[in-house]
């Protein structure tokens, strides 16, 4: 018996930058950025062409392609091969002060849930028509113990939505995807945190920068 059509669903490859540590040694800032697509083959071709040119030139330590590890010519090279508005692809990110949380707030799962929530609940009330199914692809960054208090938090927000919702936990550096919304993420977290815009205004856009709370 044929299975009945799903409709092409929004892939969500959600990364962070900032830290955890609440200490004065830690980041002022926490960001969250997800890279909203239903293409991702596409989406991502310019990064994958990229990272296989990287490989057969030798240049291993530029892969898989991280905003803080790569150089600055290499940032300049991911910059000119992000996908822009041909598949409709565009990028959300929040950011949290982190010394503006409350006490009982100020932990990794706490403030992880405060801003993927903030993300998601942005992510639905934009999606209008037939509602698709949604696949959120986190980066691998809490431990599993964390992750199931994390996704009680979220689950709970998520009950009050009319979509289908997959959450998966996935290393960024296995998806050039991730990748992408990696260096949005780097590129809001340095504006922040350094005051420098420099790289955030090089991204193509549509992409839209707002606080957690």
């Amino acid at each position: 018996m044929p299975h009945e059509p799903l409709g092409e669903p929004v892939f969500v490859f959600i990364d962070e930058s900032g830290n955890f540590d609440f200490t004065n040694r830690g980041t002022r800032h926490f960001v969250l950025s997800a890279h909203i697509t239903q293409a991702p083959l596409e989406c991502g071709a310019g990064l994958s062409n990229l990272t296989y040119d990287f490989l057969a030139r030798g240049l291993t330590n530029q892969v898989p392609i991280h905003a803080t590890q790569n150089s600055v010519s290499t940032r300049h090279l991911v910059v000119s091969r992000l996908c822009e508005r041909t598949h409709q692809c565009r990028v959300l990110s929040v950011f949290v002060e982190k010394a503006n949380l409350e006490e009982d707030f100020q932990n990794d799962v706490a403030m992880y849930g405060i801003s993927a929530v903030a993300l998601v609940e942005r992510l639905t009330s934009s999606i209008t028509g037939e509602s698709p199914r949604i696949i959120l692809l986190f980066d691998a960054t809490l431990t599993s113990k964390k992750r199931a208090a994390f996704l009680k938090v979220l689950k709970a927000n998520l009950k009050k939505a009319t979509r289908a919702f997959h959450i998966h936990f996935r290393p960024v550096s296995h998806d050039v995807n991730g990748q992408i919304a990696d260096y949005y993420a780097w590129s809001v977290f340095r504006a922040l945190e350094s005051n420098d815009s420099s790289w955030l205004n090089k991204l193509p856009g549509p992409h839209e920068v707002f606080p957690a709370v």
